[in-house]
């Protein structure tokens, strides 16, 4: 389980907006495709291909990426509802404002850019002989959520997830800047009992003085140690929004990133010439904390009621 967190980590989760990264032109080759509406155009990037994929093969692809398929078969539909949702929301940005790098398609298999997705042959590598049992569980939730969509205001949500949260999770106010009314700090209070939810790091003067050198090269560090790092502003609920490194203050997340810390919401301690981070969470704890939702539907609770915990407000739907 925790190696999955790790790969949660890298990667990327979510997107609040699309980025524009320039790529070098393709020869795009589609294979058969039912009608648009029906389909998922995916760009796999090291060869070019666009695929058009049912929405459920689409579904699959996305849930094998971004949730173990051990999990409980209700957190499981709740994934399947998320990447159905995704897509839809891709769909329109694509037709309403086509990005020039996807070549005609709606996303792709850059988890950088977009949501993971993982090919048949990725998936078999990850599940080995347990593939088989993995695909039965994952097809089933993705044949439930092919028609239907998590929405807010009649639209398709931004669909944001995370491995697990320190006991609540952020907003996206609080994490992004933005404020989005079904991204709302709600408790996942069983999150924080999980031997999963915490992890640790420490490193030595020499190794931080090289990591920092290297991402904050402008600052000039003290020859006191403990001065090198600090928390420069945190959440209402004590998640790390920004850190001062020297003289400069900087965002929490990619220092981070920079670093291999799990989450933002950390305590920070430097002890006989080791800092020693203690981080709760995984990931940028805004939306759906997927241990959370596990431990939810071990509970009993159905799908639906998993979202509509996670993304307040919202309705799910029939496409």
């Amino acid at each position: 389980m925790k190696d999955y967190l790790q790969m949660m980590i890298a990667m990327a989760i979510i997107l609040a907006l699309i980025p524009c990264v320039g790529y070098v032109k393709r020869t795009v080759v589609s294979s058969d495709s039912e009608a648009d509406s029906d389909t998922v155009k995916l760009l796999i990037e090291d060869t070019g291909e666009i695929l058009s994929l049912s929405m459920q093969e689409y579904i699959i692809g996305a849930v094998f990426a971004q949730m173990p398929a051990e999990f409980e078969e209700e957190a499981l539909k709740a994934q399947a509802v998320l990447a159905s949702t995704y897509a839809e929301r891709r769909k329109i940005a694509e037709s309403e404002n086509p990005t020039e790098e996807l070549d005609g398609a709606y996303l792709s298999d850059d988890s950088s850019l977009y949501q993971a997705y993982f090919t048949e042959e990725q998936a078999k590598e990850v599940y080995g002989n347990e593939y088989d049992e993995a695909y039965e569980k994952i097809s089933s939730a993705a044949e439930y959520a092919e028609n239907l969509m998590l929405t807010y205001d009649d639209e398709p949500i931004l669909v944001a997830f995370h491995g697990i949260s320190f006991g609540f999770t952020e907003s996206a106010k609080t994490m992004w800047g933005e404020k989005i009314e079904y991204l709302q700090s709600v408790e996942s209070e069983v999150d924080a009992k999980m031997e999963e939810c915490i992890s640790q790091n420490a490193f030595t003067e020499s190794e931080m003085k090289v990591l920092l050198e290297e991402k904050y090269s402008d600052e000039e560090l003290s020859d006191s140690a403990e001065n090198w790092i600090s928390t420069a502003s945190q959440s209402q609920l004590g998640t790390v929004l920004q850190v001062k490194i020297g003289d400069g203050v900087y965002d929490a997340g990619e220092f981070c990133e920079a670093i291999g810390l799990n989450s933002q919401h950390f305590e920070l301690t430097y002890v006989d010439g080791v800092f020693e981070f203690e981080v709760s969470g995984c990931g940028h704890l805004v939306g759906m904390s997927q241990y959370g939702a596990n431990s939810m539907a071990q509970d009993g609770k159905s799908c639906e009621e998993i979202l509509l915990h996670y993304f307040s407000g919202t309705l799910l739907v029939e496409k």
